[in-house]
Formats: C-alpha cells, structure tokens, sequence
C-alpha cells in the first residue's frame, strides 16, 4: 500500500498554483478537530487538489468532516502511515458547495496538522462527477465513498453509475454495495456492463434513495484476479437524456478541429490523466 501511495503521487500533475488555507501546528485528535472557515475556499474551484499536510502519523486515519457530516466527495478511512506527509482529495462540485458554505474540519487521531492548501488538479471534472481520485484497488480493496456525495441527487434523472478506472481490461471482480450482507449488494461484474474504462452499474429497477437511506456510504470493492493492481479514477453519473460518445461528438462538430474535450463536451486547456475526445476520437492520457 505504501508503494502504492508513492506511484500515486507521482501520478498527479505538479502543482503550477496554490492556495494556502492554513498553516501552523495542530494535533488532531477526535476532540481537537482543525476547523477552517468557508471564506477560506473563496476562490477555490472544481478540480483542483485540496491536500492536506502532516506530521507525526502514526497508522491512524483522517477523514474530512463539514456541516455535521462527511466531506462530500470523500471518502471513509484514509489511513495514514509512517513515512506519509500529506493526504489528498480532488474537489467535485458538491464538495465546492459545501466547502464555501461551511468550510471543512479535519477529522482522525494521532498526526499533527500542518498546512492546508488546493491547487491545480484534475480537468476532466464535471457536475456528473460525485468522486474523483486514485485509489488503489489490489485484493478484495474497498472504496468507501461518503453518501454525502449523493446529497441533492434527483435519481429519477439519472440511468447508470460509471466507476471509472485504469485496468485497461474487464476481467476483474467489482461489487457495489451499500451495505455488507443480505440486501446489500447493488451490482457485480456479472450484471454490469463491463469496458476497458469503466463498470456501468445500470440503475433500472434501482431505488438509489431507498437503498441509501439507512447507510453512510456506497462501497465500491475490486478484486484484481490474474491481471496487475489498479487505480479507480472516478464515480460518475450518467443522466437519462445522456448518449455518450454520440453526445459529445456532435457538439465537437462545432468546435475547432483541434479542440480537446471531456466525455461531457466540456474543452480542456490542459488535458491531463483521463479519457477525453479529439476530433471525434477517444483517446487516454496516463
């Protein structure tokens, strides 16, 4: 796992610009959380990285914390290691909202906080994504997504979640469950649609708001099988009225040729890891 968390780091993009939030010495415990206003996210965006920097950590976890409730577009358990200096999640837009309406609190126990700061990050962000970062899924891994991410989801316009990842292949076990146990389990790769970029979970017969009512979280966990570990990317929505690929070209027929899009037809200046559209054609940036 620390391996893992090193070829992670690596994995994102240098930062070009940074905020600082805060900056001083906190040791966080249960009872001395470190919380830090909304005004401090003013000028934050959608995409970018809000990292998290420590000290001291001992093998416990930090969470994210706002309103009463889990950061949305966060995740349970980040657990922390020895030679870790830092955490970090990507901002999706309900996690922009509620940090500029009520700022955030760090959560956990045994590390000491140290600076708090969001710079550049991911493009390839839009308000279909509920989580986005890299997580890595090895044997029997779980990705435990806060349901706070889900906050204001209107499910009736919504036909499929898409988890999206770096396999590159479909021959991995994947179970998305809201629970574990009896009525637990939401889908498999046995009834999902399976692609070398992500598993759709078809919500068709699904009442996501009933099935969430009662839990704090969605679970998301892989097993490898033969093939190498990899990093889940992305928890995406798919609306109703959505087409995909079709989608997206026919608005690129009306951009510059040379333009470079998201699966959503939104341009990138500065595409970085992730699917997009060029010309008409899919093409991955690792």
């Amino acid at each position: 796992m620390k391996k893992a968390f090193l070829l992670i780091s690596l994995m994102v993009s240098t930062i070009a610009s940074a905020t600082d939030v805060w900056e001083g010495t906190h040791a966080v415990a249960w009872d001395n959380t470190l919380a830090i206003e909304a005004a401090k996210f003013a000028d934050a965006q959608v995409g970018q990285k809000l990292v998290v920097d420590f000290k001291e950590a001992t093998g416990d976890v930090i969470e994210l914390h706002s309103n009463g409730g889990m950061l949305p577009g966060t995740r349970y358990e980040h657990h922390l290691y020895a030679d870790q200096s830092s955490m970090e999640v990507f901002i999706t837009s309900g996690m922009l909202a509620r940090l500029k309406q009520s700022g955030m609190e760090i959560c956990g126990a045994n590390f000491t906080a140290t600076k708090v700061w969001y710079g550049d990050g991911k493009d390839n962000v839009d308000e279909n994504t509920v989580w986005t970062g890299y997580f890595w899924m090895d044997e029997w891994s779980t990705l435990e997504v806060a349901k706070t991410s889900f906050d204001g989801i209107n499910w009736s316009d919504y036909k499929a979640i898409r988890f999206y990842s770096e396999a590159n292949r479909t021959d991995y076990v994947i179970n998305v469950l809201t629970k574990w146990g009896d009525g637990g389990k939401l889908g498999d790769q046995g009834t999902m649609t399976m692609t070398n970029e992500y598993a759709e979970l078809s919500l068709e017969g699904i009442d996501m708001a009933a099935r969430l009512a009662d839990v704090d979280r969605l679970m998301v966990q892989c097993n490898k099988e033969g093939g190498e570990p990899f990093n889940f990317t992305a928890i995406v929505l798919v609306k109703k009225d959505a087409t995909g690929i079709a989608t997206a070209q026919v608005k690129n027929e009306e951009c510059k040729a040379d333009g470079v899009y998201t699966l959503a037809g939104q341009r990138v200046a500065q595409p970085q890891q992730g699917l997009y559209i060029q010309n008409g054609k899919k093409f991955i940036i690792k």
